[in-house]
């Protein structure tokens, strides 16, 4: 212990209100009472310090942009290493409003492997909160399979792969979730390939080799993430080959994660190559557009937040990728309307994830609108700027007209002339056509400002 913190009484509050000192110095005043301030010491046990957060929204946003300034202040305070730990429960010192809640969520950040007994498993990971699409029905359906009857499925092994962000480690943890859940006496280990490697290196050095064993050969299910870390490692693939056939042998299950399928695996031993492939592959693609609105939706659940449906329709139409940036967005969103002190809207959501967006497009286009409003009236792109008079064309075109001189800065000229060379005569009298139309068909009128909020969700 530093000499700092040998004047007072070593409590949880007495170390968390030294970390807090520091962060108060090192951090922009607004950015300390905003996200520190409500945060409470809950236990020290000489290793670790548990704190209570309001929201998992706290918890992702200091992970994500201060966990280099905890963790450096934790270890000056202590004078050495302490792990931090987080409680996800709603307090009255929150500034955001919330929900009271009798659950809470532990989250381990990082916490020693010594404890074997300790099965590492995160309990947010479930199969409930799994959104379920066509990307990813297959694996879902397989990997519940399994948690039902673990080693009883011609699963085993089950290797899910998958781009990042996807859910392949929601998944697996999630076996584990219910096998623990239904069976108590089952022994269940999540680790990543990362630390089974860490963990085999530090057996060799320190002669413990056979502890190792009993760890990882006594399990009933072992759950390993990212075995592609395997690559090129070939002492480590030896002791993962033995491992492997051990539990496999005495009919114990096995959940493996890759980012590719096995026969991809470069610089993998071709045994292991093989055994990989015994049981069943499942793919997670990236999930499809009503897929996306699902997982914002199930997010937004967790954060106790409303999130309005234009909003979710703008973020799960840019965000495309994968669930991990999805958060990203929804976090975005949430400090932008936290920290401004604004009620979250499209022009907000709009500022807030543009830096995430891929290929983002420059406002409303003439073009874009072209393209929306064909879709939107069954018709092609091509259409709506040719010559032809037939109605339904006529009509939808008229409408794109329309919106442009409503939604653009552009000229009637330069409307007319990317609508098949018409002249500013023309533009105008379309304008006017559905403009006398909005005020006595009210049905038309909704089409028209459904299209206008489509074209607006859709243009960044």
């Amino acid at each position: 212990m530093s000499n700092h913190t040998k004047s007072v009484e070593v409590t949880p509050e007495s170390i968390w209100n030294c970390i807090v000192d520091r962060l108060e110095r090192e951090l922009p005043r607004q950015t300390f009472l905003t996200w520190f301030k409500p945060l409470e010491a809950v236990s020290f046990d000489g290793r670790r310090l548990t704190l209570r957060v309001p929201s998992r929204f706290y918890y992702d946003w200091i992970e994500g942009h201060y966990s280099q300034n905890v963790r450096d202040a934790a270890d000056e305070t202590v004078g050495g290493h302490i792990d931090i730990a987080y409680v996800v429960e709603p307090n009255r010192r929150s500034p955001i409003s919330l929900e009271e809640s009798t659950a809470a969520t532990i989250i381990n950040k990082k916490s020693s492997r010594k404890d074997y007994t300790d099965s590492r498993l995160n309990p947010r990971y479930t199969f409930d909160s799994f959104v379920e699409g066509d990307c990813n029905r297959f694996a879902r359906a397989a990997a519940l399979a399994i948690a039902e009857s673990p080693g009883m499925t011609p699963y085993n092994p089950l290797l899910i792969y998958g781009g990042a962000g996807l859910g392949k480690t929601h998944l697996i943890q999630a076996i584990g979730n219910l096998v623990t859940e239904k069976s108590s006496n089952s022994r269940v280990l999540y680790v990543t390939s990362e630390q089974f490697t860490s963990d085999f290196v530090e057996a060799i050095r320190s002669g413990r080799s056979e502890s190792f064993s009993r760890l990882y050969r006594t399990v009933d299910v072992l759950l390993l993430d990212d075995v592609h870390f395997f690559m090129a490692k070939n002492k480590t693939q030896e002791e993962f080959f033995h491992t492997f056939n051990a539990l496999h042998h005495t009919g114990k299950q096995l959940v493996f994660s890759s980012d590719c399928p096995p026969r991809e695996l470069d610089g993998f031993d071709k045994r292991l190559v093989s055994r990989l492939q015994w049981g069943l592959v499942a793919e997670l693609l990236t999930p499809d557009f009503e897929t996306r609105l699902a997982i914002l939706e199930r997010l937004s659940e967790m954060e106790r937040v409303a999130l309005p449906g234009e909003v979710a329709q703008l973020i799960a139409t840019h965000i495309k990728d994968n669930v991990r940036t999805l958060r990203s967005a929804l976090i975005h969103i949430l400090a932008q309307s936290s920290l401004l002190n604004r009620k979250i809207s499209v022009e907000l959501a709009r500022k807030a994830i543009k830096g995430l967006v891929k290929n983002p497009l420059q406002g409303v286009s003439i073009e874009r609108i072209q393209e929306i409003t064909a879709e939107e009236l069954g018709i092609t792109g091509d259409l709506i700027r040719s010559k032809t008079r037939k109605k339904a064309v006529s009509e939808a075109r008229q409408i794109a007209i329309y919106l442009c001189t409503e939604m653009t800065k552009s000229t009637l000229k330069a409307i007319g002339l990317q609508f098949g060379g018409r002249n500013h005569a023309t533009v105008i009298h379309s304008r006017n056509l559905v403009k006398e139309k909005m005020k006595k068909d009210g049905k038309f009128a909704e089409t028209i400002e459904d299209l206008k909020r489509r074209i607006e969700i859709t243009s960044i």
